[in-house]
């Protein structure tokens, strides 16, 4: 879900190095902050129900993983929104919803 906020179809990610050129890409619809920031988000809420699941043996529904990417995200260009470059991450960010 994340990754169609972005503006690209889902993208399935087999290695690091895939995922690490996407986020290197230059297209002009999407910054690679955005992208960076997007891996990262999405990253530690993986890591965060992995530990969930390991310490508490339940599980997060996806629509509650991804409203917590989204408002990590949203929180994140908020918190930086007078750097040059989060100017107009926001916008970008909700083009796709």
């Amino acid at each position: 879900m994340a990754i169609r906020r972005l503006g690209y179809r889902p993208v399935l990610f087999h290695t690091w190095d895939a995922l690490l050129a996407w986020i290197e890409m230059r297209v002009r619809h999407c910054p690679s902050t955005l992208r960076k920031l997007t891996v990262q988000a999405i990253l530690y809420r993986l890591w965060r129900e992995r530990n969930q699941r390991l310490h508490n043996a339940s599980p997060t529904p996806p629509q509650v993983s991804f409203k917590e990417i989204d408002r990590q995200i949203k929180n994140t260009i908020l918190a930086r929104k007078h750097r040059r470059n989060f100017k107009n991450l926001m916008q970008i960010w909700l083009t796709h919803e």
